[in-house]
């Protein structure tokens, strides 16, 4: 009997395991027969039926626990499986009964068989797929956003494109592209039109070489294999003569063309054409050139009205001089001195007789005497103004020599001591300075001798210096002041200043008062200042005013360097 029992034992044991198996497994499972009477359910499965034991579910069918149209599927589905005996496999949607909660399952049936291989039901497993489902909806959600957003980026592409394109083959700059080749992938109309092509098919895929002389060319090629590089060209400006020899400039920014990656392939170029700008720039450095030379004029013609001015008021003391030499002469008793001697020529038989005993001979000595302290008084008047006549004289030379010595060819740097210059500008205008009552302060800090065309510094210091006389005499002080400084401006550039007590400067004036023509004195006419600025600048220095306001004075300053600034030479014409 005891062999017999292990068998059932055994059975036992494996249909307890099996149970304790399915029981814990998270799928669903259960069993049917022929009629979908559930025979055996795993406990996920009795749970999601709504009930707690196996005991609730045995017996039942699908009508028993769902909805009856879904009911019906299931019934519908399990036998058409029981009659050809085909498994089953479909997601789909369950509801569990005890939670009411809706969720994805995929469901998995197929014929369960006897022993003789007869169809007596069927076993389902249905697995929770909810998880998986609701990220494949996220992820078709995600996927078709992304779809959506690639089409309206592709959208908004084709638009840019549109429009990038619109505006390159709109634009006045000419605009191209090239490949590491140097030859053309993008060119606009502005650009076909420098080198005659009318269509883009036309220039697409050629070179400089085939589009320019060679010379030109050349240029352009080495241009660009230096972009090619990495090393961008920013605003240079070249130019080129087309077919008909008329020469076009263009300013050019070529940047190399990068792809995603960061490689260089081929570069962009953009031209903008100056052709008209640079006439214009040519014409106005015309004019500006006939300016410097109405203003070199206008300051050589200042200078001179200074020097003429100075020499006027010395002739003034001149002919004061000659006046009252000449007035002396002819009131000279000299005369008296001819008709004595005609009355002793009468007397030469008797002389000595005539002076002793005749009345009128007696009196010829005390005559004379007194002829003669008169004769000595005038010689003496004569003598000084003939002293002050030559005094006149010789600042008149003085003048002249000082102008002569500064009236050479301009533009010519010499060494000169600033001091001595200063001085002699001051020399010009010495007699106008002590016939206004003017006195002059000089203020000389030690400089070094400077590099400088002599001629423009005078012409604008004897300017300055007369602009200061006229504004103390406008200013009405008793005591009437022009203070000259010269001093050190760092280790390369010194400064001279005129300063005076004056009538000052309107600081709204201060702006305008180196324009062409502007002047606020009466009979001025606006040169002086602007020469005298347009002069400095040429010495690489600069004219400054400087003043507190009205009845407060003012000063100028010309500020130079030590040695005179190197010469831009010549554009280099070369592309």
């Amino acid at each position: 009997m005891k062999p017999k029992e292990k068998p059932a034992k055994s059975v036992a044991e494996g249909d307890q395991l099996l149970r304790t198996l399915i029981d814990n497994l998270p799928d669903y499972i259960f069993v049917k027969d022929a009629q979908s009477r559930f025979r055996l359910n795993n406990q996920a499965h009795i749970r999601a039926l709504g009930a707690t034991r196996q005991e609730e579910v045995l017996g039942k069918t699908d009508f028993d626990c769902f909805p009856a149209e879904r009911a019906n599927q299931y019934f519908t589905d399990e036998q058409a499986l029981l009659k050809s005996g085909q498994t089953l496999n479909r997601e789909e949607i369950a509801v569990d009964q005890t939670t009411g909660a809706t969720h994805w399952v995929e469901v998995t049936k197929a014929p369960l068989r006897n022993s003789a291989g007869q169809i007596v039901g069927l076993v389902g497993i249905a697995r929770d797929i909810t998880a998986r489902k609701q990220a494949e909806a996220a992820l078709r959600q995600t996927h078709d956003e992304l779809e959506r957003r690639v089409a309206e980026r592709t959208a908004e592409l084709s638009q840019e494109r549109l429009l990038l394109r619109t505006l390159i083959d709109n634009l006045p700059d000419c605009i191209y592209a090239k490949d590491p080749a140097g030859r053309k992938t993008l060119t606009n109309p502005a650009d076909l039109k420098i080198f005659g092509c009318t269509t883009e098919a036309e220039a697409i895929g050629k070179s400089d070489f085939d589009l320019f002389p060679p010379e030109i060319a050349a240029k352009f090629v080495a241009d660009d294999q230096q972009v090619i590089q990495g090393q961008p060209i920013i605003n240079r400006e070249e130019f080129f003569f087309d077919k008909a020899g008329q020469k076009h400039w263009l300013l050019t920014c070529k940047l190399p063309l990068r792809d995603q990656d960061g490689k260089i392939v081929g570069l962009i170029g953009i031209g903008r054409n100056i052709t008209e700008r640079k006439q214009s720039e040519e014409k106005l450095e015309a004019l500006h050139k006939q300016m410097l030379a109405l203003a070199r004029q206008a300051g050589m013609a200042e200078t001179a009205t200074s020097v003429l001015h100075n020499v006027g008021n010395v002739l003034n003391s001149v002919n004061v001089s000659a006046t009252l030499l000449r007035d002396g002469i002819q009131k000279s008793k000299i005369s008296s001195l001819a008709k004595l001697t005609v009355l002793l020529d009468g007397h030469t038989a008797d002389l000595g007789a005539f002076l002793t005993t005749d009345p009128r001979g007696q009196q010829v000595p005390d005559y004379l005497h007194q002829l003669t302290d008169r004769l000595a008084a005038e010689q003496a008047g004569w003598m000084k103004e003939v002293e002050t006549l030559y005094l006149n004289i010789e600042h008149i030379n003085k003048i002249i020599a000082l102008q002569q010595a500064y009236a050479g060819v301009s533009g010519i740097a010499e060494t000169v001591a600033l001091s001595e210059l200063v001085d002699d500008a001051l020399r010009i205008h010495e007699q106008a300075y002590v016939r206004h009552d003017v006195r002059v302060v000089r203020d000389y800090a030690p400089v070094q001798s400077i590099s400088v065309d002599k001629h423009k510094v005078l012409q604008i210091v004897v300017n300055l210096l007369h602009n200061a006389k006229y504004a103390c005499d406008a200013g009405g002080h008793a005591d009437k002041v022009v203070t000259v400084r010269i001093g050190p401006v760092g280790p390369e550039r010194v400064r001279i200043e005129v300063a005076d007590n004056g009538v000052g400067i309107d600081p709204e004036y201060l702006t305008r008062i180196f324009s062409l023509g502007y002047t606020t004195r009466k009979g001025g006419h606006g040169f002086g200042l602007h020469s005298g600025a347009i002069a400095a600048k040429e010495m690489g220095g600069m004219l400054t005013a400087h003043s507190a306001g009205t009845g407060k004075g003012a000063s100028f300053v010309l500020e130079l360097p030590l040695r005179p600034p190197i010469a831009h030479g010549a554009a280099d014409d070369r592309l």
